[in-house]
């Protein structure tokens, strides 16, 4: 029968190759296309690189260019200030002069109505005008400080304000990811709203914001290390079936288990802590050899300067 089917064998053969054909064609098409799609999508990319990377040129240029304009701005004003005072100051000495002038004038006239005591009038009437002026001045100057000190201790109030904010919100943050559940979204980092201006920074605020710059790394890291976990976790799983149950119990990013990501926590700690003092006694032992080495070469050096000239 094997021998009486062989052309029934090699036309379902044939039509196998020819199907295999027609697949293999339509997957090299297939692969084709998607190669030119990916080269697209590579050309979008770095067009759009490009034009990120000129955006960030123009955006520092403009930055700089600001804090030039800034700066002429606050020179300009200083300098404002000093030709506002020199004014100021010449005005007065010109009408004293024009009072002394007026003055010595009157005095020279002479006449059955004209008295001593009038003498100095016009004296006494521009001292009492300046006097105004200058009380004027003064009362400006001391309602414009008293709005200035109301301003900045607005700022300073609205500062702790977000700093406690902050905090809160850096607390509430902690609250969900302890929860251990990846479908809820804590949001983005503390460090997302913290005040980058410098006139409201101090020492305090800029400590913080290097701290949560740190914690946010780490949380970076951590997640990472979640993904890591629960991959390595998937992979035994499927390697030695329901042997690892366990263990995804307590590890799995998807248990939302207090306990569990409190233990995950506790062997990461552990485990960074075991590694810092490994590292930290093989920096010892290399400081030692690397001791013990450089009496060595002393020695050496030694041996030589005293024989070998000898």
């Amino acid at each position: 029968q094997l021998l009486g089917n062989q052309d029934h064998i090699k036309v379902e053969l044939e039509k196998l190759k020819k199907t295999y054909d027609s697949q293999q064609q339509k997957l090299e098409e297939r692969v084709i296309a998607m190669g030119k799609e990916l080269q697209q999508a590579k050309g979008a990319i770095g067009d759009t690189q490009h034009k990120l990377a000129e955006q960030s040129a123009v955006l520092l240029t403009s930055q700089s260019q600001l804090q030039e304009v800034e700066a002429e701005n606050s020179r300009l004003q200083l300098r404002l200030k000093e030709l506002n005072e020199e004014y100021r100051s010449r005005l007065t000495q010109y009408i004293k002069d024009v009072a002394d002038y007026m003055d010595s004038k009157s005095s020279n006239v002479t006449g059955p109505s004209k008295a001593p005591a009038d003498h100095a009038h016009m004296k006494h009437f521009v001292d009492s005008m300046l006097k105004d002026i200058r009380a004027s001045y003064k009362s400006r100057e001391e309602q414009l400080a008293g709005a200035a000190r109301g301003y900045k201790k607005r700022m300073k109030n609205l500062v702790k304000k977000h700093e406690n904010l902050l905090i809160a919100y850096g607390l509430q943050r902690e609250q969900i990811q302890s929860l251990g559940s990846s479908a809820m979204d804590c949001g983005p980092a503390e460090l997302h709203f913290s005040i980058t201006d410098p006139e409201l920074l101090t020492n305090a605020t800029r400590e913080l914001n290097r701290l949560r710059e740190d914690k946010a790394k780490l949380e970076m890291q951590l997640h990472e290390l979640q993904k890591v976990v629960a991959g390595l976790l998937a992979f035994c799983g499927g390697e030695t079936g329901g042997s690892v149950h366990d263990q995804n119990l307590l590890f799995c990013p998807r248990q939302p288990d207090e306990e569990g990501w409190a233990e995950v926590r506790k062997q990461l700690r552990e485990f960074a802590h075991t590694t810092q003092e490994d590292l930290e006694q093989e920096r010892s032992q290399l400081l030692t050899r690397a001791i013990v080495a450089e009496e060595q070469v002393s020695e050496l050096q030694e041996y030589i300067d005293k024989h070998l000239a000898r």
